[in-house]
């Protein structure tokens, strides 16, 4: 049997077994209260969801609160034992790093992150190098693929990606992923952001309209950046305030430019669309059921800017066509059967067995897959060596006091 046919065995056999996918996750009571903020475990206890309630300051002094321990312990873990020992990490540093970024967001989270160092247990110069974690640490890489229509048999549309990053050591922070669920008192929609602990660096999120949004890093394809731009992932997150549809969404894109060049998959419950957004124009990227997403421009349009990387075979250590190659020969190899399982086991394939996952070895690693349903609201959240796929119906969280 050969890898292909033992994978169509392996997901036909769970489709088997699993004629529907069961929601396993029940109306457990909070582990923690605070001020109508309120903390639950995912259903393996594997994960913390924070549901907040009020405007963004109100919400900003519940989460600090609800887990002002872990933040408090990631802070140690990340800084003082880690960053701040390092001769070329001062901490002024650091500090003007984290300023930047603050001045950088717009208002609303401002407020939040001024609510969280009220309740936390920081000073406000810590928060703030709390927040910018993720932007001083890490650039992203990223995989994509969306399914629908005829590849679903009917079913409704079902989204995966794979944050993948060129660091071997963040496995050991998984235990402080969190989903923060933001559900702001009369202003627009709620949203569910995965993040670490105290930290506010937008890579992957879903609204209460069903709009899931995701990135990958685009920069092999535009290398410019704009420092003088405000910063783009805090811009993103904000949208999905107000974002009602994929018309919304457009617009978005075709009027906003960002720092630097990224491929952005937006997924409503009918469609999937990529965005080929770079520094300076904007590209729309459609397919008929199947498409995806990795880390390089690759519509033709782009040919005439002599962008770099297109359609090239060195990849470097990224993979980023062998990636996007296997997805889409993975989804046409199961069309009319992708479920939620199905597309769970693809994103479980690695690189080397002909998926787009990073094995637990090597420069790059995946750091959390997520797979969504967007009409309902559902998400299953997985990181390699800590969880397994972890179900969390985000119904159950926005705007639940409402």
């Amino acid at each position: 049997m050969n890898c292909m046919q033992y994978f169509l065995a392996v997901v036909l056999f769970l489709a088997s077994i699993m004629p529907g996918y069961a929601n396993n996750e029940t109306d457990q009571p909070p582990v923690k209260s605070f001020e109508g903020g309120k903390l639950y475990l995912s259903p393996r206890g594997k994960f913390y969801i924070a549901e907040l309630h009020g405007n963004f300051r109100q919400m900003g002094r519940q989460y600090g609160n609800l887990l002002s321990e872990q933040i408090q312990a990631l802070y140690r873990e990340v800084f003082d034992e880690n960053i701040l020992k390092r001769p070329e990490a001062a901490s002024a540093d650091l500090k003007k790093i984290a300023d930047g970024y603050y001045a950088s967001m717009p208002q609303m989270f401002k407020e939040f992150i001024d609510g969280v160092a009220e309740t936390n247990g920081l000073n406000t110069e810590k928060t703030r190098i709390m927040t910018a974690i993720l932007p001083i640490l890490l650039e992203a890489g990223c995989s994509s693929l969306s399914a629908w229509a005829d590849y679903t048999g009917g079913g409704p549309l079902v989204v995966g990606r794979n944050l993948d990053l060129p660091t071997k050591n963040l496995g050991k922070y998984s235990k402080y992923l969190n989903v923060l669920v933001w559900n702001p008192e009369g202003y627009g929609h709620s949203v569910a952001h995965i993040d670490y602990v105290g930290g506010l660096f937008y890579q992957t999120a879903f609204n209460s309209k069903g709009i899931f949004l995701e990135l990958q890093n685009g920069q092999v394809s535009d290398k410019k950046v704009f420092m003088d731009r405000q910063n783009t992932n805090n811009v993103l997150l904000s949208s999905l305030f107000s974002a009602s549809s994929m018309t919304d969404m457009d617009l978005f894109f075709q009027t906003t430019r960002p720092q630097a060049g990224l491929i952005m998959n937006v997924s409503t419950p009918e469609k999937s669309v990529i965005y080929e957004w770079a520094t300076f124009r904007t590209v729309r990227r459609e397919d008929k059921g199947l498409i995806s997403a990795t880390n390089d421009f690759i519509d033709p349009s782009w040919k005439k800017y002599k962008v770099p990387y297109f359609n090239k075979k060195n990849e470097g250590i990224g993979y980023t066509n062998t990636r996007r190659k296997n997805l889409l020969h993975l989804g046409q190899s199961l069309k009319g059967k992708i479920t939620p399982q199905a597309m769970m086991q693809i994103f479980d394939t690695t690189i080397p067995k002909g998926g787009a996952t990073f094995p637990d070895e090597g420069i790059v690693r995946t750091i959390y897959q997520v797979v969504a349903v967007p009409a309902e609201t559902r998400m299953w959240l997985k990181t390699p060596g800590y969880s397994e796929w972890e179900e969390i119906d985000l119904k159950k969280y926005f705007k639940r006091l409402q």
